[in-house]
């Protein structure tokens, strides 16, 4: 159990220094000779762990996600209407955005050289970001909803990301609780309108 736990001290202390220099360097200029001095291991170490920097930067961002997705979850699950279900996606994954900009710059673009495995992976990662809004819209919205949960779970994981990313890139603070009242107030009265209603705005 000691070697258990040790090897997951190491693996954790590797990540984390990772994480430091990606986010100093990006991935192509950083380097595994920084990442094991940081990590205090020699860099020989860290291929025990992880087959490539390639491997390390794919682990990385499934170790950040994967917490992510499983603390959206619970609190989504505890949520019992839409106003809420707006609330908390807009503080849990924008605070992910914020913290984490260069994770999810890197799960939005292809990285250059990374093989189909690795491709796959932050495909899959994609795809994970996105079950709790859908399980959260499908136990939400009504049965006869008209638009389906994977797409309306679309449609507001990207209004929220594209705001939060638009106020980094001019500079604006990121006041997560204003962009919760700005997306309540443009997402609400769809996400609330009652099926049959007059969707064509005549």
């Amino acid at each position: 159990m000691k070697n258990v736990d040790s090897t997951q001290d190491k693996r954790r202390d590797i990540l984390e220094a990772a994480e430091k220099v990606f986010r100093a360097n990006g991935f192509t200029a950083a380097k595994m000779d920084e990442i094991a001095e940081l990590a205090g291991v020699a860099k020989g170490t860290l291929y025990l762990y992880f087959d490539s920097k390639q491997d390390l930067f794919v682990s990385l961002l499934e170790d950040r996600i994967w917490e992510y997705v499983a603390t959206l979850t619970k609190k989504l699950e505890e949520v019992c209407s839409v106003q809420g279900f707006v609330q908390t996606l807009a503080k849990v994954r924008g605070q992910l955005f914020v913290k984490n900009r260069w994770l999810l710059e890197s799960l939005s673009h292809s990285l250059p050289d990374f093989s189909k495995e690795f491709r796959m992976r932050i495909w899959n990662l994609r795809k994970g970001l996105e079950e709790p809004t859908i399980e959260a819209l499908t136990r939400l919205l009504p049965p006869d909803y008209p638009i389906a949960p994977l797409q309306a779970a679309a449609m507001v994981n990207g209004a929220l990301d594209y705001t939060v990313g638009t106020l980094i890139l001019h500079g604006q603070p990121v006041v997560l609780e204003d962009v919760a009242r700005a997306l309540e107030y443009i997402l609400l009265p769809g996400l609330s309108q009652a099926p049959g209603e007059d969707y064509s705005g005549q």
